[in-house]
């Protein structure tokens, strides 16, 4: 089976770092580019078979990159941002130097496979709509992060969508996530600005974003995923979580690995090859990780539990006629190998990586979370005395609708019994958060309801709007930063969300 370049070029690397890539089982096909990769099995291969391993020692981590980046001032980074770093210097050495053939670097030769564009993310449309050309602006300039965090960081939670034009084309859920993104990054830029102005003053905007967007951005969502039996109790299994849009491009994403740092969040890794596997919502590949290896492992029934179930699935093998088992390959010869991720929405999926799942995403949902709020009185001192209290039950905010079978969440019904409940009958209300009444008075209950059928008008309203303005002829997309999918992602994500917010029934 003929393979690419980059993929040789990988190979020749890894087998340098001592590591045996003849036990690989898979290979980027000859035809992959770099905007378009698919990884497929060089044999058939049957249940829990290993299909790549790496040593710790081939892993890019806080402890295999340069000092210069986790020692001194830098040690008070946390693993994303040192990561970031040494991806940005990378990206900037790379960009001035003189000779790019003989351009050498700590892990170049698997940093030249990094996918160069994410043009499709939200985020980027913002930063160059606002910065007009990441590429132009200095990363260490002060003032340009201060102007950003002052037109974002600032602005009333009433004037949100007026921030930025995109926004206009997006639900609220999605603007929500949107801001959330932007904020993390902003927030990791101001802690590198000092190290940027100080040692790298060369650095642009522009290779801080792609570095960020590289993967180290978004540790957290490796954990949201643990569906695997281990074993043996000194192992997890778990699902890597790596993305890309529509089988055109793949995102890198971090890996947990224990490196030994204290906090979870802190102990991620990139890994060669891993990356290049797209996404697939129905692969069971697994990722096995031991103190000293990482490896991409073929399914095993060992680990097939539904997501959505919790339950394990039948997976025993189909029996021959003689009434031996038989075991088909999982995965044949030139199938490509994929990996799933954890439990996202499209709005969740297309503002951290720049698509959506084409089916059905049962994770789906609506935040709600501003609507419910602002039904509380600020000025009202009953009010706040509620707030204060939703606040110490960890009730407060977060408050969603699920799409899929419509329905609203438990917390959604916490904060609007409060609402309605009369201060003498609060401890009524504490029994219900108790669990020792699942409903409070009918008048209580008709209130709730009454708001909740409110709410609902209110959505339909708000997203049938969207839809009119998404279904106009197409904007200038150019002067948005918008490709022509981008546009395909919002208008399914508004599609989805009003036809789930129209299946709701008032009670009369």
């Amino acid at each position: 089976m003929k393979t690419s370049k980059e993929w040789s070029d990988l190979l020749d690397w890894l087998e340098k770092e001592g590591v045996c890539t003849s036990e690989f089982n898979a290979v980027l096909q000859s035809s992959s580019t770099n905007s378009s990769r698919s990884l497929v099995a060089i044999q058939d291969i049957g249940e829990s078979t290993p299909i790549i391993a790496l040593p710790q020692s081939v892993l890019v981590h806080t402890k295999t990159i340069p000092k210069e980046f986790v020692d001194g001032r830098c040690s008070e980074l946390s693993s994303t941002q040192a990561l970031t770093l040494f991806l940005a210097v990378y990206r900037l050495r790379r960009r001035t130097s003189q000779d790019e053939k003989k351009f050498e670097y700590p892990f170049g030769c698997y940093l030249s496979t990094l996918p160069a564009d994410f043009s499709e993310i939200p985020l980027v449309w913002l930063l160059e709509g606002f910065f007009g050309h990441t590429a132009g602006i200095q990363a260490s300039d002060r003032t340009q992060l201060e102007r950003l965090e002052t037109h974002v960081l600032q602005a009333p939670t009433r004037t949100v969508k007026r921030l930025f034009t995109p926004y206009h084309f997006m639900t609220g859920t999605t603007i929500k996530k949107s801001q959330d993104v932007l904020c993390r990054f902003i927030n990791d830029w101001s802690a590198l600005l000092p190290i940027l102005l100080d040692r790298y003053p060369a650095a642009r905007l522009g290779d801080l974003l792609w570095a960020w967007l590289i993967g180290p951005s978004n540790p957290l969502s490796i954990f949201d995923f643990l569906v695997a039996i281990a074993y043996h109790s000194k192992y997890c299994f778990f699902f890597l979580l790596i993305f890309h849009h529509n089988k055109k491009k793949v995102n890198t994403r971090c890996v947990s690995f224990d490196i030994g740092k204290k906090h979870h969040a802190e102990n991620i890794v990139l890994a060669p090859a891993f990356d290049m596997a797209n996404h697939s919502p129905k692969s069971k590949v697994m990722a096995m990780v031991t103190p000293h290896t990482l490896t991409m492992y073929s399914p095993s029934r060992w680990q097939a539990i539904s997501p959505l179930t919790k339950r394990p699935s039948d997976s025993s093998p189909p029996s021959s006629p003689s009434g031996s088992s038989i075991k088909p390959p999982c995965i044949r010869q030139g199938e490509e190998i994929t990996f799933t991720y954890g439990p996202h929405s499209n709005a969740t999926l297309f503002t951290e990586y720049g698509f959506i799942t084409s089916e059905h995403n049962p994770w789906d949902s609506i935040d709600v979370t501003d609507q419910i709020v602002a039904l509380f009185d600020h000025s009202n001192q009953t009010h706040l005395t509620k707030i204060e209290l939703l606040k110490s039950t960890d009730y407060w905010e977060d408050y969603t609708i699920q799409c899929d079978p419509l329905e609203c969440s438990h917390r959604n019904l916490v904060a609007l019994r409060l609402l309605h409940t009369p201060e003498e009958q609060i401890s009524h209300w504490r029994d219900h958060i108790d669990g020792l009444a699942d409903e409070l008075d009918r008048d209580i209950e008709d209130a709730v309801q009454g708001s909740l059928d409110q709410l609902f008008s209110q959505l339909t309203f708000t997203s049938r709007q969207l839809l009119h303005t998404l279904q106009l002829p197409d904007p200038d997309l150019a002067s948005l930063g918008l490709s022509a999918y981008s546009l395909e992602c919002l208008r399914a994500v508004a599609t989805n969300e009003f036809t789930a917010i129209s299946s709701y029934s008032p009670c009369k």
